[in-house]
């Protein structure tokens, strides 16, 4: 045999340090993370999910307070209420609850219609402290591909499930938008647009004059893009096996999940790039976002390690 068994076994988390990440969420993470894995795991409901989710909401509806992290001002933002968004969606929350409808309506408020996208932040970042790359600037838009992906398309992509709830024009008009970028774009080389196109191609609802022309982007960006990109994932393309793009990452699946699994921390968390701390801004910002970031992260790494079975039963 020219391989030990060993080589042949897919390395697992040990129910151990699963238990160990739990418990770090329980004890470090925000009473969000702590609903999301128990909701996760079929032991948490979707009810307590909303009510750590409403905490972030403004009475405008739109979502801020630190629900980014980065972000610690308590306006509501288009990255923010991109996030709630995405919660929303996997709770299956309904069209008709009021934390939905409220999201929704701000949205149709702060959609730029000249251009067809959402500002991913306004000058109210500036309320509290943030991380320098949330900045508020006159050229912003230059900075974030004129926000036409993100957060254009991850928020397209939840108003789709919520179309009952959305005013028509809102599709028109972001629509509009979306073909003037497809037209200009031969690669989406930033990981964080790539991530929300990822999702917007993944939803179901895009016409198809748009949708055919954002796979074809989609595949070729994730085939371009550097692996060796920190702000990158495997997992943004395959958050699980399933994932329609799952095909374009097989190859470097195993590794990531055996990086997952070596660089658990021994408090049981997994930790965040050191490499964006931002603590020379405001070091008890920093400090707090950087709590909450390792909460946010170890969830979604236990989450991941479950969803492609490589934890020990």
């Amino acid at each position: 045999m020219s391989r030990s068994l060993e080589a042949d076994v897919a390395q697992t988390l040990s129910r151990e340090r699963f238990t160990a990440g739990r418990a770090f969420v329980e004890s470090s993470g925000r009473a969000l993370e702590k609903a999301l894995l128990l909701h996760g795991l079929g032991q948490g409901s979707a009810e307590a999910v909303m009510v750590a989710l409403i905490a972030f909401q403004n009475p405008d509806g739109g979502f801020g307070g630190g629900l980014e992290p980065d972000m610690r001002s308590p306006a509501s933002t288009a990255i923010a209420s991109s996030i709630g968004m995405r919660l929303l969606a996997r709770i299956g929350a309904p069209a008709r609850h009021p934390t939905v409808v409220g999201v929704v309506d701000w949205l149709a408020g702060a959609l730029d219609r000249d251009a067809g996208v959402w500002p991913i932040v306004s000058r109210d970042v500036g309320l509290a402290p943030h991380a320098p790359w949330w900045t508020w600037s006159e050229d912003l838009a230059a900075n974030w591909n004129g926000f036409h992906f993100n957060p254009t398309a991850e928020i397209l992509a939840h108003l789709y499930r919520y179309r009952s709830a959305t005013p028509g024009e809102v599709f028109e008009c972001a629509h509009a938008g979306l073909r003037e970028a497809l037209g200009e774009m031969s690669l989406i080389e930033n990981a964080y647009d790539l991530k929300c196109a990822i999702r917007l191609a993944a939803a179901d609802g895009l016409p198809p004059d748009l949708a055919k022309p954002l796979e074809a982007l989609v595949r070729r960006s994730i085939t371009a893009h550097d692996p060796a990109d920190d702000h990158a994932s495997p997992f943004d393309a395959a958050p699980t096996p399933s994932s329609p793009f799952a095909d374009l990452v097989d190859g470097r699946i195993e590794a990531a999940l055996t990086t997952l699994i070596d660089t658990q921390a021994e408090d049981g968390g997994w930790t965040w790039n050191p490499d964006w701390a931002w603590g020379f801004v405001d070091k008890k910002a920093w400090a707090d976002a950087h709590r909450d970031w390792r909460g946010q992260l170890t969830r979604e790494c236990l989450e991941t390690l479950l969803a492609y079975g490589r934890v020990e039963g």
